[in-house]
């Protein structure tokens, strides 16, 4: 019991600022959860808007928001991350309260815009913040807390995204939209009141000087398709390569959603130093790639112990997803000049941006087109995405004039 209570302690974070944060995320995630589970019925049937159009405007919207991600971060270094995060919510709230006036093309476009580029840049601006607050042993821990608090408004929000579906009517839909506005605006109000944290005052190089850090930004980056992997590729490969029921792919989301609110804090115990968030990388990896091989394996299949694999491809997945969301937060904190949180969590957001651009694209190719042989080309990126983070951790850090933290 005494082990149980201790869990739990660890789960929640201790009384002050960052308790109010997490309640923000809480709160304003399970608004997003219930509008990701809709927006693409919303803007089909309700609004009334083409679905190549919708298409075409999410794409030029992120094309934006991947453009955009890095000089938001650098002001996020001059303005300081609390009052820009606190905008950028508050611009995200607004933006979707838009949302119930967008039945033509020419107004949904813009719209689309904004909203993406202040939900995009929002995350980078808020790991600096966090980073700012915390001390530099700890600010992986508050970091791993704030993600529990993310996944489980998401859970409650998919759940209430569900009734909404279920009733399927244009009020229904607009009460979701108003309900994730107002809990973006409530986050922003909380975050209004939060401590500031210092714009920084060093000057420091342009990022064009650091190839160090923009190789572990993409290694790290190519990790994040893992998330394509559970959102396209699994429900894909059900569909046409197996005699499962594509519903299992819901079911693999609910266990990583879980997984990941249970686990995070513990998966990210002991990644103290640079060196071993390399580690981390290399075994998500190595885990992510398990998991290909392991679906792999499924071709044709059916009945229990098909089912069975694919949960075990399931389990392989949320710890590799684990490890890499542990390994960038210290290797992309830990390798970052002082005064620079902002503008390199900014890079490391538009590299994660980028490979969620493509990732329908590439796991349609790979998984829908390829079938069993794309797992195999999967499992290799993952591999090799982490494998080669450890020689560019090892660059970056010969190449910092300060020694980096933990190096050693």
């Amino acid at each position: 019991m005494a082990a149980v209570r201790r869990y739990w302690r660890e789960q929640v974070p201790p009384l002050g600022p960052f308790r109010v944060l997490a309640l923000g995320v809480l709160v304003t995630t399970a608004g997003e959860g219930a509008w990701y589970t809709t927006w693409a019925v919303y803007f089909t049937t309700a609004a009334g808007l083409p679905a190549a159009s919708v298409g075409l405007g999410l794409l030029l919207a992120g094309a934006v928001a991947l453009l955009a991600a890095t000089p938001v971060g650098a002001l996020a270094d001059r303005l300081g991350p609390r009052t820009l995060l606190a905008v950028l919510i508050a611009v995200e709230g607004v933006s979707m309260a838009a949302f119930l006036c967008t039945s033509r093309f020419a107004v949904f476009l813009p719209v689309a815009v904004v909203n993406t580029v202040a939900d995009r840049a929002a995350a980078g601006v808020r790991t600096a913040y966090v980073a700012g607050l915390a001390d530099a042993g700890n600010r992986v821990g508050h970091l791993a807390r704030q993600r529990v608090a993310s996944h489980v408004g998401y859970t409650v929000g998919a759940a209430g995204g569900a009734l909404c579906l279920s009733l399927h009517t244009a009020a229904a839909f607009h009460v979701v939209i108003v309900l994730n506005a107002a809990t973006s605006l409530f986050h922003a109000a909380l975050l209004a009141r939060m401590p500031v944290v210092p714009a920084a005052r060093v000057r420091t190089p342009a990022l064009a000087r650091d190839p160090a850090f923009l190789a572990v930004a993409t290694t790290t980056g190519l990790l994040s398709l893992c998330w394509g992997l559970v959102s396209t590729a699994l429900p894909l490969w059900l569909l046409r390569n197996t005699g499962l029921p594509t519903a299992l792919a819901g079911a693999v989301v609910i266990v990583n959603s879980l997984g990941v609110a249970l686990l995070q804090v513990p998966a990210s115990r002991g990644c103290t130093t640079v060196r071993r968030a390399a580690a981390r990388a290399l075994w998500s990896g190595a885990a992510l790639a398990g998991a290909c091989l392991v679906l792999a394996a499924t071709a044709g299949g059916h009945g229990l112990l098909a089912a069975g694999l694919v949960l075990v491809a399931a389990g392989a997945h949320l710890a590799g997803e684990l490890w890499f969301i542990a390994a960038r937060w210290t290797l992309t904190l830990d390798l970052t000049p002082a005064g620079a949180t902002g503008r390199y969590q900014g890079v490391t957001a538009t590299a994660e941006a980028a490979a969620q651009m493509l990732s329908p694209a590439v796991m349609t190719v790979l998984i829908g087109t390829w079938g069993r042989s794309g797992w195999f080309v999967l499992a290799a990126v993952f591999l090799a995405a982490g494998a080669a983070t450890v020689p560019a951790t090892r660059w970056a850090v010969r190449t910092r004039t300060n020694a980096v933290p933990g190096a050693a």
